[in-house]
């Protein structure tokens, strides 16, 4: 974190380090029905050793309590725990999993409260929705990352926006990291297009899109100067929340170095933060944050000047030349725009790379 110049993370589980949670696998994964007795204590225990790995520095290091969702009122004790041990983020799992209601049920409305109340932010990553089984055939791998980081992990937006959540519980916000880029600005307007055609058995006082405004936000890893302009040109830069993927070999921490022995991370964001105006950049990259996870300012920015955070001004230069990196950290996520030759030319090398074994 100090040598990429990062001041606060946030932290889930699944590291690609093999290390899964008792019985139940990895974090992003499904509890199934039968296992529920088993999920709480793999969430309990996991949560126990968060605190006390976070509890170095709370203000720096934002790890993400588990819930067990398919029971309301020990999420409600669960949440308490974890304020009382310097915990304020929720891992928040994608709607549809087993044995639990989904979130317009009003028998959530306590937990919504309980979030508010202890300043807990809603966090839901990629990867994290319904479980259905692709692999009878060809293409699963491709059709559950598919799936994972697009439409099926971000259900929990439209179904909180039309279940009236975000109307009754207004300082509530929810985070949707690591999916394909330029989905932000499409689901603004088609709510809004869909609502106005169809309002069926309720209204809402405003339009889906100033919900989604307000309560709803993108947490972008490894960002693409395409996105990062995108927010700016379109009005969402104050929803945007800059992300490096750490450690994932897809982000940008990786520990070789740039041009000028530079960190790959400050490398990537002048990258894609050069060409925008100064103050939509540092909001991208931590006013956001510092907003919607209620984080301490002052403190976070004296942690930057400590570790040599990229100033405005060293953002503003733009990159001479890029590395060969094959991750997607100078590329961005996917995303609804033309292919870009650098991501052609990646898939082709990989390609020849397998033909050759």
């Amino acid at each position: 974190m100090d040598s990429d110049g990062v001041a606060a993370e946030l932290i889930w589980h699944f590291s690609q380090n093999g290390e899964n949670l008792p019985w139940v696998g990895l974090g992003l994964g499904n509890v199934y029905s039968h296992q529920l007795e088993l999920g709480s204590v793999a969430y309990d225990m996991y949560n126990r050793w968060l605190a006390d790995f976070c509890s170095t520095d709370p203000e720096r290091l934002l790890g993400l309590v588990y819930i067990p969702s398919w029971d309301i009122d020990a999420s409600i004790r669960t949440l308490h725990w974890a304020r009382d041990h310097g915990l304020r983020c929720v891992n928040f799992p994608a709607p549809g999993r087993p044995s639990v209601k989904e979130y317009n049920h009003w028998d959530w409305d306590p937990f919504w409260s309980a979030c508010t109340d202890l300043g807990f932010s809603l966090s839901t990553h990629s990867s994290g929705g319904p479980h259905f089984d692709f692999f009878g055939g060809p293409g699963g791998m491709q059709i559950v990352a598919y799936e994972g980081g697009s439409f099926m992990s971000r259900r929990a937006a439209w179904i909180l926006i039309f279940g009236q959540v975000f109307e009754r519980h207004p300082g509530l916000n929810l985070v949707i990291t690591e999916q394909v880029e330029g989905w932000y600005r499409p689901t603004m307007q088609e709510l809004d297009s869909f609502y106005l055609s169809f309002t069926m058995d309720s209204e809402l006082p405003r339009l889906p899109s100033d919900y989604l405004r307000r309560n709803v936000f993108l947490g972008a890893s490894f960002i693409s100067p395409w996105q990062a302009q995108d927010a700016v040109a379109n009005g969402y830069a104050d929803n945007v929340l800059w992300g490096r993927d750490y450690p994932h070999v897809e982000g940008v921490f990786q520990a070789t170095v740039g041009p000028d022995d530079e960190p790959m991370t400050r490398l990537a964001l002048r990258h894609v933060f050069h060409a925008l105006p100064p103050d939509d950049a540092l909001k991208i990259l931590g006013r956001n944050g510092v907003r919607v996870f209620g984080l301490d300012a002052s403190y976070l920015a004296g942690v930057a000047r400590r570790i040599g955070a990229p100033t405005p001004e060293q953002l503003a230069v733009p990159p001479v030349s890029l590395p060969d990196n094959d991750g997607n950290g100078f590329m961005g996520q996917a995303g609804p725009r033309p292919l870009e030759p650098e991501r052609i030319a990646r898939a082709e090398k990989r390609k020849a790379m397998l033909a050759g074994g």
